[in-house]
């Protein structure tokens, strides 16, 4: 391939890091410092599209990581483009920032591939520039309990499976929503029936959670339990229509920018409405 602006003795690592991509993920039909989308200036190294519709790009530099990919990072992240983002560097020669760089690509969601005589490797995988743009979570806000499920959400959702890391957030949504039910239930926490009304009759634990939210909101004494608020369970009752969604491969980029987009909104404002409820749960001890 020709390069223009690469440096000759980092060709080789451009052509090492291009081969390694086809033979592992099957990615090929490189572009060489070209323009990959009009609304970024930089231009890597090496872009291609992969089948899932990310674009994959290579920055070939003689360490991990240089602040020269800060702007491009940000544009990125800003325009919520889905980028996948290594850089390609020798792992021969003695580098004394290594460790600083290689912390400073991941902490910025770029990957890091090891082109070497002994083995090319990945260092770290990218994580997608369009859902890196992820709100950062305060997880020590939240009770110890829930910590490590809220961790493994986050990590699954920059990981490039958004719809899975939600899903781990309504599960945690869905289990608390039904303890409260059945925790105001057994209290005699909800209202009396009127005339003629007949109780409901719905597992609380195994009925679909759609129709246990329904059920109590209809029926819990909000006088009798202050800290949980009508408008908070009809926020739960409207996370259960995304919880049973089941999530399509997007056809196309645009697509594929549309639903990180969307699946950034749902996962902030899922852990925002977890925490939300746990809170408002504190004096039921669920």
């Amino acid at each position: 391939m020709t390069y223009r602006h690469l440096p000759e003795q980092l060709r080789p690592i451009a052509e090492a890091a291009r081969r390694f991509f086809k033979a592992e993920r099957g990615v090929s039909h490189f572009k060489v410092e070209e323009e990959f989308d009009k609304k970024v200036s930089y231009r890597p190294t090496l872009h291609s599209i992969t089948r899932d519709h990310y674009f994959l790009c290579v920055e070939v530099l003689e360490t991990p990581y240089k602040a020269v990919l800060d702007g491009f990072v940000l544009d990125c992240v800003g325009h919520s483009l889905p980028v996948k983002l290594y850089v390609a560097f020798p792992g021969d020669s003695e580098q004394k920032t290594y460790k600083d760089d290689v912390d400073r690509a991941r902490n910025n969601g770029v990957g890091a591939l090891e082109i070497s005589k002994k083995g090319d490797k990945v260092i770290h995988e990218a994580v997608s520039l369009s859902l890196f743009a992820l709100r950062p979570i305060d997880k020590k806000k939240f009770p110890a309990k829930y910590r490590s499920s809220i961790a493994s959400a986050e990590t699954t959702f920059r990981g490039g499976t958004p719809e899975k890391g939600c899903s781990l957030v309504y599960d945690e949504i869905e289990d608390l929503s039904r303890k409260i039910a059945k925790k105001t239930q057994s209290k005699g926490l909800w209202r009396s029936l009127r005339g003629g009304e007949k109780p409901p009759r719905i597992k609380l634990d195994k009925g679909p959670w759609e129709k246990v939210m329904e059920i109590l909101i209809e029926h819990l004494d909000y006088k009798r339990c202050p800290s949980l608020k009508r408008n908070l369970l009809s926020r739960v009752l409207g996370v259960t229509a995304h919880r049973n969604e089941t999530g399509h491969k997007p056809g196309t980029v645009k697509d594929l920018m549309n639903r990180d987009g969307e699946l950034r909104t749902r996962f902030e404002g899922a852990v925002d409405t977890l925490m939300d409820l746990i809170t408002a749960a504190k004096p039921l001890r669920v």
